[in-house]
Formats: structure tokens, C-alpha cells, sequence
């Protein structure tokens, strides 16, 4: 019998502590022995453990409260600097400011919650491009206007709302929070039973940390492992809610959620036949753009393993239930959608816009003006899509289509000042002298629309304006600032008259110009004249007549 030399005994030793200790140390939540889940049961038991877990709890849920604070005080951006608004918004996003769309919202969440339910919830739009979701354990649910967007029907708008609900009906952060206590509790003896067999080369000890962390259990485990312990994990995770970095929750989660919110849209008598088009339209486009699967869609390939899930659900589980219900009529989409949708769509293709997300914003905002094709602020920033993107004139052509719409839909209200900066930029550029007075009642007119929106402020770009006049040969008009400040439609500030009303965009158009008639609203704007001194109570030294 050869016996084995000393270095052949150690490396035997070495070899049974990499590949005998580790792959214990390597196993997951759901690979654990008999005999390890007994003793995370008993681990469980201990009134320390119990003390641990409901104080993350607590703080989760605290931070959760700070979280929806902060989310609700972004109704106050106009009172931050600009370098200020965008760390807010990076950070906890901007609440959608349209009352209608926001109710309708809540009020389909919370026919969606299931009966019985003890928890409140309280479901609200962001605006923001980016399609996300996202569920405090507090019971209020974020959605984006990005994800809404996408939808196309109530159904599927149904399915993600009670998405969200399950992750709190089924408590998946207070199980997250107490699993991952649970294995790191599990971790600490087993890693002193083998303390000794470590401490003899050191090499392996110096392998722990994140290398055995990352092993035990994925993306829990690796927060342990890794040295983060479970303070920095969460608030890293959980805690800390970066609004490109929702909760990432394990896939068996979420494949109980995506099932749950199945069940919850079907009982309110939802189609759930959408919830498969709904996967392969966000899959379409993400291929498109990868930055829109920043949020709720995840990776590519995990959006598909979601849409193959609810196939064989709707095909096996659920198909007897979907079929009877079919019978007798599915709800795919309410008369509300469509409609308000439209506004939805423009107002978040505006901001995909301000994102450069060109293809989100083109989409929505054609969309937009499907639905409602009365909407200037939707042909407007089409135009402007359209004028950032082009590359053919027909293409820029296209774009001043759209302005002209906006122009001719805004004609009786004067609230947007902008398309006729654009309508007369476009006159420039065809080099014609013919369109010279057009250009000249065009740039006027965005100025004194601009005033009319503005408190009698000039716009910020004034002095481009005056270069505009002088490519066109006019170098004396000029537009004084204003001497009497008045609300935006033109009515003083102190009224001591009650016959004084407020001015048309016509008249407003019409004094600008120069013209006589007030019942063309194409012309453009010469400055807004003060009130009349008997209207003030107390008027400044009268401004010098324009030029």
C-alpha cells in the first residue's frame, strides 16, 4: 500500500473542503436537505429572529410612507430649481396631473382588488415614458403613463393593476424580507460548523463573502454574501426606489402575481385573452427601443417566459371558467378607454419626447390625434416629432401639416403660441419676398399669444425674433415690456370696473397685427395694449406705442 505523500493528504483535504463544503453552502431556498429546512423552522421559532424580522418590516414600511411622501410632493416642482427638479425626479418621479385619468384609474383598481381584502389601497399615474410599476407594501400602486400607453384595452390595463395587488395580497416583500433573514440566520451556523475546516488554508475563507453569498441564493443570497448584510441589501433593493430600479422580484413571484392578477381581472369579468397581446405588444417594442424595458418588462427573454406562463394558464387552468364566461360576454375595454386615452397618449408622448424616446413619443402622439383629432397640443408636438426627426421634405412638410392643424384647432382659444413661431420659420425657409407680411403677422402673433399665456412677459427668445425681422428686411419693429401687469387673459389686476371682460385671441390677435378684423385668427401679434388707465387702481407711466 502506497501511502500518500504530505502534500497529496492536504490537497485530498483542500479538494473535499472546495467540493464537499461549497456545494452545501451553494444550495437555494428550494434545494434545501430535510434536515435544513427542520432547522429553518427552529431558526424561525427563536423570539430574536421573530424581533428581527418584524423590525425590518416596520422599517420597510416606514420607508415606504417617506417614499409616497416625497412621490406626493411633486405637485410642488414648480418651487425647485432645475437642478433640483431633475434629483427629484430621477428619484421618486412626478405624479400625473390629470384628476380625470387619475380616478378613472383608481376606480378601476379598485374593483380589481379581490373581495375580502383587509388591506386599503390607492392606485396613481406618473408621468413618465418609461413603462413601470410598481407596489408599495403600503398599499398604494404606482403606474406610469409610459406602461399605460402601451395598453390596448381596459383588460389588459385590468390585468397589470391587479398584477401589483397580488405583490402585496400575497405579501412577497414581508416574505423576501423574512426568507432572506431566514438564510442568513441559516448561513452564520453553518458557516461556524465549518470554521475549523477554513481556518486551515485561508484561501478558502477568503473565498466567503460574495462568492458564497451569491451562490445561496441568487439575488438575496449575493446581498448577504457580498457583505452588504440585510440593511444595505434592501436599501440597495427594496428600500431605496430609484425610478429606473423597480423591485426586482424573483420569478416565483412573479409568476404568482401574473397568475393572481389573472384570477382578479377575471372575476370583474375581464378578457383575459388580452393579457397575451398585451406581453407580445411591450416584447415588439422593446425590440424597438431598448430603453423602454427599463421598467415593468424587465428583459426580453423573462417577457416571454411571462407570456408563454399565462398562455398555458388560460389554456388549462383557467379555460373552462374563461370559456362559460366568454359565453356570456367578456369586458374588453369600458366606453371611457378610448377616449381618455387620447389625452393619456399625448401627454406622455410629450414627455417620451423631452426623453428623446422618438419612436414612444411618435406612436403615442399619432395615436393621440386618431382618438381626438380636434387637439392642437397633440398636433403641435407631432409636428415637433416630426421636425426632430425628418430627413425628406416631405417629411418637414408633413411636420407643418401638423402645425396648421394646431393653429386652425387653437383658433378661437389662442393657447398656444408656439405653432405660429413654427408656421412663420417654415415661410422663412421657402426664401419667397411674396410671404413676408405673412411672416412678419405670424411672428407677432407668437408673441403676443406668448404675452397673453405669460403675464404680459415677453418670451425668452426675443432677441431671435428680432433676427427674424431683419432676415426679412424689418428693422424698426420692436416689442416694449409690458408696463402693467395682467392675469392671462388680459383682465387687470385691480379691477375697479365689473363691464371689463376679457379680450379674445381674435382681438388679441387682431390689435397685435394691426388688423381690423377680429375674426381671423392666422394673423399674428403685435403687443398687447395696457387697460385703460379707469380700469387700475394704480397704472405705471404708460409704455411707448410699438413700432
Amino acid at each position: 500500500m502506497i501511502r500518500p505523500s504530505g502534500f497529496v493528504r492536504f490537497a485530498t483535504m483542500l479538494f473535499t473542503l472546495l467540493f464537499g463544503v461549497l456545494p452545501l453552502l451553494a444550495q437555494t431556498a428550494t434545494e434545501y436537505s430535510d434536515k435544513d429546512k427542520k432547522k429553518l423552522g427552529e431558526i424561525a421559532q427563536r423570539p430574536e429572529v421573530i424581533h428581527r424580522i418584524q423590525e425590518t418590516w416596520d422599517a420597510h414600511r416606514r420607508a415606504d410612507m417617506e417614499f409616497a411622501f416625497n412621490v406626493n410632493q411633486s405637485t410642488r416642482l414648480g418651487e425647485l430649481s432645475l437642478s433640483e427638479l431633475a434629483n427629484f425626479r430621477q428619484n421618486f418621479g412626478e405624479l400625473y396631473n390629470n384628476p380625470i385619468l387619475v380616478r378613472y384609474v383608481n376606480s378601476l383598481g379598485q374593483r380589481i382588488v379581490p373581495q375580502g381584502s383587509p388591506n386599503l389601497y390607492s392606485f396613481r399615474l406618473l408621468l413618465d415614458p418609461v413603462p413601470r410599476a410598481e407596489a408599495l407594501s403600503t398599499g398604494t400602486i404606482y403606474i406610469s403613463t409610459g406602461l399605460v400607453s402601451m395598453l390596448d384595452s381596459e383588460a389588459q390595463l385590468a390585468y397589470v393593476l391587479g398584477h401589483e395587488i397580488a405583490h402585496v395580497e400575497k405579501r412577497h416583500t414581508y416574505n423576501t424580507i423574512r426568507n432572506e433573514i431566514l438564510e442568513e440566520e441559516f448561513d452564520k451556523e453553518k458557516t461556524a460548523e465549518v470554521g475549523k475546516k477554513r481556518a486551515i488554508f485561508g484561501a478558502v475563507s477568503a473565498i466567503g463573502g460574495a462568492a458564497i453569498g451569491g451562490a445561496v441564493g441568487g439575488y438575496s443570497g449575493a446581498l448577504i454574501g457580498g457583505g452588504l448584510g440585510i440593511a444595505g441589501g434592501f436599501a440597495g433593493g427594496l428600500l431605496f426606489r430609484n425610478k429606473f430600479q423597480p423591485t426586482e422580484w424573483s420569478s416565483v413571484y412573479e409568476d404568482e402575481a401574473d397568475e393572481a392578477g389573472l384570477k382578479y381581472m377575471l372575476d370583474q369579468n375581464y378578457d383575459a385573452r388580452e393579457i397575451p397581446r398585451m406581453y407580445a405588444r411591450l416584447d415588439n417594442l422593446v425590440g424597438r427601443d431598448s430603453r423602454v424595458g427599463l421598467g415593468f418588462i424587465g428583459k426580453p427573454e423573462r417577457t416571454r417566459e411571462r407570456q408563454a406562463q399565462i398562455t398555458r394558464l388560460i389554456t388549462t387552468a383557467y379555460k373552462a371558467d374563461l370559456e362559460a364566461r366568454a359565453k356570456k360576454g367578456l369586458v374588453s375595454s369600458g366606453p371611457e378607454f378610448q377616449l381618455l386615452m387620447s389625452a393619456l397618449k399625448r401627454d406622455n408622448g410629450v414627455i417620451a419626447l423631452d426623453y428623446d424616446l422618438y419612436d414612444e413619443a411618435r406612436d403615442d402622439l399619432d395615436q393621440a390625434v386618431k382618438l381626438r383629432s380636434n387637439d392642437p397640443r397633440a398636433h403641435y408636438y407631432l409636428g415637433q416629432v416630426m421636425i426632430a426627426t425628418g430627413r425628406t421634405p416631405e417629411e418637414k412638410q408633413q411636420a407643418m401639416g401638423e402645425f396648421l392643424q394646431a393653429i386652425q384647432y387653437d383658433a378661437d382659444r389662442g393657447a398656444y403660441a408656439e405653432p405660429h413661431l413654427e408656421d412663420a420659420l417654415f415661410q422663412i425657409s421657402q426664401n419667397d419676398p411674396g410671404l413676408q407680411d405673412q411672416i412678419k403677422k405670424e411672428l407677432k402673433t407668437y408673441v403676443a399669444l406668448y404675452q397673453r399665456q405669460h403675464m404680459g412677459q415677453l418670451p425668452g427668445n426675443m432677441y431671435i425674433i428680432y433676427d427674424y425681422f431683419l432676415l426679412i428686411g424689418d428693422k424698426s419693429w420692436y416689442m416694449p415690456p409690458a408696463s402693467v401687469i395682467t392675469t392671462k387673459n388680459v383682465d387687470s389686476l385691480n379691477v375697479t370696473q365689473a363691464n371689463v371682460s376679457a379680450a379674445s385671441a381674435a382681438e388679441v390677435v387682431a390689435r397685435a397685427t394691426g388688423s381690423s378684423d377680429t375674426g381671423k385668427t392666422t394673423t399674428t401679434s403685435e403687443p398687447v395694449k395696457a387697460p385703460p388707465k379707469t380700469a387700475v387702481k394704480k397704472t405705471s407711466t404708460p409704455a411707448p406705442a410699438p413700432h
